[in-house]
């Protein structure tokens, strides 16, 4: 039976979706389609590429190391802002990180290769902040209807695509493409079941990677936008999920969050565990 993986968005956590695949794949169910929202984009986008998940846990691996030489805070744009703000001026920071290192990074992995070129199905959800829509990105868009609240487009880089779907409202600048404002899919649609059927996929394992809340260890404006962005996205889900054939829901590790990419490894282990656990019940329903 042929079946589609849906992956959620959650930063740093997103490295538990590696550990499904490999878990998967040891046992020789291999999805056919895929959907990745924010950090689940970036597993889905190379996954579909062709990357194994033994290369996937390499690129995490080295991560959760070096993840410092992704980032690239706005320092002049920070203390502009701060200048602006006290005397009352047009506030023009939009984002703590410019984003720039994270797409470069993306690029030399896909070769930028474009959405369109890759042959297995692929979705990938951001939002807009022109029009307000959901913009759905998949190399199957002709076969899906534009509504009022979601666009569906073929066109532009993997690596571009990934890079808007991952831009957290105020931690990363948003990414200016085709005209549009996208910042992270996860605004609308954090864990995209319902894309992924949009294609055509009747069968879809989701992977959910919420956890109970937490309050913040500290008020300071990245756990304040972070935790903030998190209770969202519980609400949402609660809206716009159901519809998967199994929801698969890691025990993350301890201390597990969005920008906590010293955990990634844990994470890859933990999402392994979670889906040997439910194995028997998962070819059950997937290898009929």
């Amino acid at each position: 039976m042929s079946f589609g993986i849906a992956l959620a968005g959650g930063g740093a956590k997103g490295a538990v979706h590696v550990g499904v695949l490999t878990a998967l794949t040891e046992h020789n169910l291999i999805p056919t389609s895929i959907a990745g929202t924010s950090a689940g984009s970036i597993v889905a986008g190379l996954y579909a590429m062709g990357f194994t998940p033994q290369q996937l846990k390499e690129l995490v691996h080295s991560l959760s190391r070096n993840n410092i030489t992704l980032l690239d805070p706005c320092y002049p744009e920070i203390i502009k802002t701060f200048v602006q703000f006290m005397t009352r001026s047009s506030v023009s920071l939009s984002g703590f990180l410019h984003g720039n290192k994270l797409e470069n990074y993306l690029c030399k992995l896909t070769k930028n290769q474009a959405i369109k070129d890759i042959k297995m199905p692929l979705v990938i959800p951001c939002v807009d902040l022109i029009n307000g829509k959901t913009i759905v990105y998949s190399n199957q868009a002709n076969r899906c209807k534009n509504s009022k609240t979601v666009e569906w487009r073929n066109d532009g880089q993997l690596c571009q695509i990934m890079r808007a779907s991952c831009s957290i409202p105020a931690i990363f600048q948003p990414k200016i493409l085709h005209k549009m404002c996208l910042v992270d899919g996860g605004v609308t649609d954090v864990l995209p079941v319902d894309l992924l059927r949009e294609i055509g996929e009747k069968n879809v394992l989701a992977v959910d990677i919420s956890e109970e809340y937490e309050r913040p260890k500290s008020i300071n404006i990245i756990e304040v936008t972070t935790h903030a962005f998190e209770i969202m996205q519980k609400c949402l889900k609660s809206h716009t999920t159901g519809n998967e054939k199994y929801r698969l829901t890691p025990k993350l590790p301890k201390d597990a969050g969005l920008l906590n990419f010293r955990q990634m490894d844990a994470c890859v282990t933990a999402g392994y565990q979670a889906t040997i656990a439910v194995m028997p019940k998962l070819k059950e329903l997937f290898r009929k």
